[in-house]
């Protein structure tokens, strides 16, 4: 029996020179494998995981090449700090044994010994280690961690410090715990302190503010610190170029300490603005140098560069602002003299030579505008403009000329007249007359040009060409033709109307997956995150479903951060994807403590009429989520809600309202693309009209389309009883609610589904896209509801950023309701009806005060009670919305809008007439929980309602205003 070495450290393989009674190497290379055996710490392993990443299979011929990918594959796990490779010769057969020694990440740091001394942190010294090496460093890197805790100890004046380190291993999982045992040593004192240089205050206070007593603890850092903030302070009141430095000599083997501190407080710095006015507002952004705290030239000139292109912007073509440094009595002085001299502006402009394009195609894109101020930048920009608009319809030769005509006064301060003209010279148009690709052998031509959006006949646009390019070589990087290329050549007639494109195509070789690599991931298996992946061993190396799989990994909620890297080895046609995933804290708690304010519907005696009062109620919330559960995407969530009202007794009877909201998620449901969603949810809502508790039990299934689709499904189980009613029973309110919940509570079951198109750039605050929605819902009889009806809702919202107009958002929303029930005599139960009223539908009405309101009463087709003015609800509602959001600055934006709806007791009474109207203003405030609303709304014609005991006789009318505060836009 013969053995051999094969030692491998940090990745570098080498054979170990054959001792006395030892084979060559010459004697192993092309022999039968007759066993692999993986070892880690003295145990054997068939770990999947590993096994699959060795090269050398039992029967095949020992290959140095194949032992030394096995080793690159074992080592780019970022598992193993040393690979150990055996080979024993056994009857002309080779025996490998592959010994892994683990990487044990350090999960825990103890500190023992002088920890107690004035100014060590045991956290401090950790989140030192933590900032260089990482959460959780390798154990091999003990005297690194045991450095930078040493130097950390140094820092805070123990600069003899000693530290003794211990490690303790363990298993299952691989980890270590490192004690380090501290000495001290005596702590360095200063000694002496030198001032040179006479600082702005007295030595006495100069020393205070940097910390420095004989004596008193020597700390660099904490010196470092405070001369930063002497020197911002110095700064801050006009001397930009003050300078302290420290220089230390340790004596006493360093026990002690003498520092010399050098200052010089610089001149004083004044900037002057002399000559024309330049506004206040854009001083410091044009002349920064307070802001960066410096008055080098570069800065200053660049301040001057600056000064003079705002003018000439505002048509000051002239503008000079030279400055001028002068130095008096300690004082330095940097001085602007400001000419902005005469302003330019537009008193024509033609637009010549387009025969091709008319004006009016890009007329409103123009900078330059008559009667406005002229821009030289802006003449250019035009030019740019219309010359890539030309190109962009097929004229790759236009050009466009811009001049600009000076009429000149008299008087030079007036404003001068410009003339300006954009010539354009048009050429011909170039149209496509062939495409030929050549070069291709391993995808068809006809693949190809699907891919292309090129036809002959059509005109020539250049980045329509380059998209067709790169549109190519996305196809073969995307089969693994990594270093694959495509040139153009375009072959143009002498008069450059036609041209012949050829694509010529260089493949090289694909490339594929040799294996895929999963690190980093302690509770989530590999099973889940290779489901994510979107390739697999053999597949050919694509970019773009590399970048598609650190996508979907991300987008489950499980990771901080995804890397996918290639890993390059022996054959430069294969790659090893290393995907390391850093894992997320699988347990998030969430809460929070409010107040909320709403004006209500109430009856202040029995059998009274409804008047509005403000409810006040302090809010709370506490949110738990799990994510990861059972080492897969799974999650749960567990919320609840609870409020108090403080007032309005007669609306709850006292009671609270709350919600518990239980979910789990199961993404990929069945192995697809769809999301699988359980709710459950306990809840007491509190209406105008009567209180209700709720059972209810959700199935849900989800799936995201392309284009910002999105598809559901769900199955609902609900159960709701009535807790309150807020008026008499003989009205016929009452009757409508109670003979449904009585005498037992009401039973619902319900399938729905909807369709979500959601182009919105931003869910909480859009400035641009669109949000289309429809939702159908069938309770019936026959799958255990008690009262059978349909119901449907559409809403279409679009947002659009005005151009020209600093942020300005035109924002618009529709929405439609419609139910019906199945058997006329059971009516729609009232939690399920339609109610319009409050800050999210028309903000000129409080909470579901919006309805249809006859008097005398109409139980045809009233929706708020006639005899009351309690909201009944209805099964129709329409909603229409315009808002214009205008940012001020500092985050605030003013509002104006329009609302407009109502509710119908049916869908057959919908009457554009019976819309009602609100007009109103409003403040946002983008604070960091998101956009704070304050909205005050106008009713535009107030109807007559029923008077209440405490109103003068004659006709009562509904009060005109509606204030809403609240958190997130109205839509």
């Amino acid at each position: 029996m013969r053995r051999l070495f094969v030692v491998v450290l940090a990745s570098c393989v080498s054979w170990s020179v054959p001792r006395s009674g030892s084979a060559a190497v010459t004697d192993y290379i092309g022999k039968p494998v007759a066993s692999v055996r993986l070892v880690v710490e003295d145990h054997d392993t068939t770990d999947p995981a590993l096994t699959q990443l060795v090269e050398t299979a039992v029967g095949q011929p020992l290959s140095m090449l194949l032992v030394r990918e096995s080793i690159v594959h074992l080592f780019s796990l970022g598992q193993f700090e040393d690979v150990r490779v055996d080979a024993t010769l056994i009857g002309g057969r080779v025996a490998l044994r592959y010994d892994l020694v683990p990487i044990h990440p350090v999960t825990k740091i103890r500190f023992t010994g002088d920890t107690q001394q004035p100014g060590i942190d045991e956290s401090a010294l950790r989140r030192a280690i933590a900032d260089r090496f990482g959460a959780t460093p390798p154990v091999g890197k003990t005297a690194d961690l045991a450095r930078v805790v040493t130097d950390a100890l140094g820092e805070l004046g123990y600069r003899r410090a000693r530290l003794t380190p211990q490690v303790e291993i363990s298993h299952s999982p691989e980890h270590a715990v490192v004690t380090f045992a501290i000495a001290s040593g005596p702590r360095t004192t200063i000694h002496d302190i030198t001032i040179d240089g006479t600082p702005s205050v007295a030595p006495e206070e100069f020393l205070r503010r940097l910390g420095l007593v004989r004596g008193g603890a020597f700390r660099r850092d904490e010196l470092n610190q405070r001369i930063d903030r002497y020197i911002a302070e110095r700064r801050s009141k006009g001397y930009y170029d003050a300078k302290v430095n420290a220089s230390v000599r340790f004596v006493d083997e360093e026990q002690r300490a003498d520092v010399t501190v050098k200052v010089n407080h610089g001149p004083h710095v004044r900037v002057v603005f002399v000559g024309d006015s330049l506004p206040s507002d854009v001083r410091s952004d044009l002349v920064p140098v307070e802001r960066e705290g410096s008055v080098d030239e570069d800065l200053l000139e660049d301040s001057t560069s600056r000064i003079e292109e705002y003018f000439r912007n505002l048509g000051y073509r002239d503008a000079q602002a030279p400055h001028a440094r002068e130095t008096t009595d300690g004082e330095l002085v940097i001085t602007f003299r400001i000419t902005r001299g005469p302003q330019y502006r537009v008193a024509q402009l033609e637009v010549t030579g387009n025969t091709a394009l008319p004006i009016a195609e890009f007329e409103s894109s123009l900078k330059l505008r008559e009667g406005e101020p002229y821009s030289e930048n802006r003449l250019d920009a035009d030019a740019a403009l219309i010359e890539d608009l030309y190109r962009r319809r097929g004229y790759a030769s236009a050009k466009v000329q811009p001049t600009a005509a000076v009429q000149r006064t008299a008087n030079a301060a007036a404003q001068v007249a410009v003339t300006v003209r954009l010539d354009v010279i048009e050429g011909a148009r170039t149209i496509i007359d062939a495409i030929r690709i050549d070069g291709n052998e391993r995808i068809s031509e006809a693949e190809l040009r699907s891919k292309v959006p090129l036809q002959t006949g059509t005109p020539f646009i250049g980045s329509q060409v380059v998209a067709a390019r790169d549109a190519m070589l996305l196809e073969y990087t995307d089969r693994g033709y990594e270093n694959a290329s495509v040139t153009i050549d375009a072959n143009y007639a002498s008069d450059n109307s036609r041209v012949s494109l050829t694509f010529f195509v260089r493949e090289g070789p694909q490339v594929f997956v040799d294996h895929v690599l999963i690190v980093g991931n302690v509770r989530t298996s590999d099973a889940a995150i290779a489901r994510e992946l979107q390739l697999k061993q053999g597949d050919p190396l694509s970019i773009t479903k590399v970048n598609d799989s650190q996508r979907r990994l991300l987008g489950l909620g499980l990771f901080r951060r995804v890397r996918i890297n290639e890993l390059r080895h022996g054959d430069e046609t294969l790659r090893d994807l290393l995907v390391t995933v850093e894992e997320s804290p699988p347990s998030t708690i969430g809460y929070g403590f409010g107040g909320e304010g709403r004006f209500i519907q109430v009856r202040e005696d029995a059998g009274g009429v409804a008047v509005q009062r403000l409810q006040i109620a302090p809010r709370s919330f506490l949110e738990y989520s799990r994510r990861n559960l059972f080492g897969t995407p799974r999650s749960i969530n567990l919320f609840a809600s609870v409020s108090v009202p403080l007032n309005q007794t007669t609306v709850s009877g006292g009671l609270p309202e709350y919600r518990f909201l239980g979910t789990y998620r199961e993404p990929r449901l069945f192995n697809t693309a769809t999301d699988g969603l359980l709710n459950v949810t306990v809840e007491q809502q509190i209406r105008s009209s009567f209180t209700y508790r709720r059972y209810i039990g959700t199935a849900q299934a989800a799936r995201r389309l392309s284009g910002g689709l999105f598809v559901t499904g769900a199955y609902q189980l609900q159960r709701t009883e009535l807790v309150t009613v807020n008026v008499d029973d003989v009205g016929s309110q009452f009757q409508l609610i109670n003979r449904l919940f009585s005498p037992e509570p009401l039973r619902l079951s319900a399938f729905s589904a909807s369709v979500i198109r959601d182009t919105r750039n931003d869910q909480a605050n859009p400035a641009h896209g669109q949000y289309f929605s429809v939702n159908g819902q069938i309770d019936a009889v026959a799958i255990g509801s008690e009262v059978g009806f349909a119901k449907s809702f559409f809403r279409a919202q679009t947002f659009h950023e005005l151009r020209h107009a600093n942020g300005t958002v035109f924002a618009a929303n529709a929405s439609l309701g419609v139910a019906s029930e199945f058997n006329g005599d059971v009516p729609i139960p009232e939690p399920e009806r339609f109610f319009a009223g409050g800050d999210t539908t028309n903000r000129g009405f409080a909470l579901d005060t919006l309805g249809v309101r006859h008097v005398p009463p109409d139980p045809g087709s009233d929706t708020i009670d006639g005899a009351t003015g309690f909201p009944i609800g209805g099964n129709a509602t329409v909603i229409l919305n315009g808002e214009l959001r205008v940012p001020v600055g500092s985050g605030v934006s003013v509002v104006g809008f329009v609302d407009t709806g109502n509710v119908f007791q049916r869908a057959s009474q919908l009457n554009v007439s019976e819309l009602r109207t609100a007009v109103g203003f409003g403040i946002r405030y983008q604070s960091p929980f998101g956009p704070l609303r304050v909205d005050l709304g106008f009713k535009t014609r107030l109807a007559q309602i029923t008077c209440s005991s405490t109103d003068a006789a004659g006709p009562c009318f509904e009060s005109r205003p509606a204030l809403h505060i609240s958190f997130g836009q109205a839509f």
